[in-house]
């Protein structure tokens, strides 16, 4: 679906296009002169520009980034956008924290599974809870939601989402599903195998009941350690950031059906992959809590090789995380946004993932594994001025040297993480999702003055 006409077309463009290069949703800041500020804000007001023709331009770009890869990896998550109830914002609805409103936000990030690089968002869908009270007690209405089928339930995104995803996609391209532990179950393992035929990488919720009688948890801690590495975990709420050892158990389990009611019927039982990985007590950091996942995976797993290729997929889960981080405190700050209507919200957070997505494809470049060049992500001029930015910024030694190509999109990496204040040196912390943000900001500030001077360049009389 387009937009109705070209004068519509162009202020979109431009709207995308500030939005990628300034890192901000403010339309103030977005804008160049209080008449672009006000065309923006009736952009996102105009009822003819449909959300259909803004959510089918973002899938448009992942569909033509994604077009050379062999396997990709379709990464979901939902997250909470939450706003003060002292906002008056029509059309928001109730959500778990209870003391304001919002509504939920339901991505799938698309990444190559060879070589990491982000190609953007294939999927996306939008819950907005009811406001009004349903006058039931919490057992009345858990006892409701058993009674309802899978299909009609909010837990359907899981599958719904992935649909809308493959139809995005290249059909060449091998898919993977990784997915956290909210996404167990069983109607979901079996449906995105056998329906929609795709593999899945998901984390045990459940201690599932198998046909031998066993549990699966127990029957898990039961296989020898086959294999024993170390990897370094990022912070979460949960957790510090430390390099952990981790042990390794692998193996196939036949699952009983769940209670769970489908209109379509499914079969009563389901054989799956599991991949344990453990945490050792001696890597574990201030008796926080030891790493431990079950991972549920329709891959063929025969050796510790591909019990760990598995592993490897469950990590990158991690970057839909650096999406929403992104999008809120840290960087964009949607929920900061001063719009007063739901439907423009659902129109600017689709903008705001274009610009999300360009952050992510620098932090995914930026140990140089992505092979995307640097015009996957800047214009001719960008990458000229880029270039020359390049000679400021390096240092006398070569630890000081951009390492990598000047023609990949990992050469732009190192230069805009340095704007940001990096230090450049490959053994320290490497740039995270802020680094690149902030850099964004300061190259695009500098990219201004850049073009300024070839302008001015021009008028100047040669004598």
């Amino acid at each position: 679906m387009e937009l109705p006409d070209k004068r519509l077309r162009n202020v979109l463009m431009n709207l995308v296009e500030r939005v990628k290069k300034r890192q901000t949703l403010s339309l103030r800041r977005l804008s160049s002169s209080r008449k672009e500020e006000i065309q923006f804000g009736r952009f996102l007001s105009n009822t003819r520009v449909k959300f259909e023709s803004l959510e089918a331009m973002l899938y448009a770009q992942c569909q033509q980034d994604a077009g050379t890869s062999r396997h990709l990896l379709l990464l979901e998550d939902s997250s909470q956008m939450a706003f003060s109830l002292q906002r008056n914002i029509e059309g928001l609805g109730k959500i778990d924290k209870g003391i304001v409103q919002g509504f939920y936000l339901h991505p799938v990030l698309t990444l190559d599974a060879h070589t990491g690089a982000c190609h953007g968002i294939s999927a996306l869908e939008f819950r907005v809870r009811s406001q009004e009270s349903d006058g039931l007690t919490y057992q009345q209405r858990k006892s409701a939601r058993n009674k309802e089928f899978f299909e009609d339930k909010e837990a359907y995104r899981w599958r719904s989402s992935i649909e809308t995803a493959l139809g995005n996609l290249p059909l060449s391209a091998s898919k993977t599903v990784v997915a956290d532990r909210e996404s167990d179950i069983y109607a979901v393992l079996v449906g995105l195998k056998s329906d929609l035929g795709v593999d899945y990488v998901i984390r045990s919720r459940i201690n599932r009941p198998l046909i031998d009688g066993q549990k699966l948890y127990e029957k898990v801690l039961s296989w020898p350690v086959e294999h024993e590495f170390e990897v370094d975990l990022p912070p979460t709420d949960e957790r510090s950031a430390h390099r952990a050892r981790l042990q390794l158990r692998y193996g196939e389990v036949v699952m009983k059906k769940s209670e769970v009611r489908t209109k379509k019927q499914v079969p009563p039982t389901w054989s799956s992959g599991v991949v344990y990985v453990r945490e050792v007590a001696e890597t574990v950091v201030n008796h926080q809590k030891p790493v431990s996942w079950i991972l549920m995976t329709s891959h063929p797993i025969p050796s510790s090789a591909d019990a760990l290729r598995i592993v490897d997929y469950y990590k990158q889960r991690w970057n839909v995380e650096q999406l929403f981080r992104v999008l809120k405190t840290k960087c964009l700050r949607f929920e900061s946004s001063q719009l007063t209507q739901y439907e423009k919200l659902r129109k600017l957070m689709v903008v705001a993932l274009m610009g999300a997505v360009k952050v992510l494809q620098l932090l995914r470049a930026r140990d140089g594994t992505t092979q995307q060049s640097l015009a996957a992500t800047f214009e001719s001029d960008e990458q000229t001025f880029l270039t020359k930015l390049n000679s400021a910024l390096e240092g006398n030694t070569q630890k000081q040297k951009n390492p990598h190509p000047n023609h990949s999109l990992a050469f732009g990496a190192w230069i805009i993480a340095r704007l940001a204040g990096w230090s450049g040196y490959q053994s320290q912390r490497p740039p995270g999702p802020t680094d690149f943000f902030t850099g964004l900001q300061r190259f695009y500030d500098q990219y201004q003055g850049y073009l300024i001077s070839k302008e001015i360049s021009k008028d100047v009389l040669i004598l």
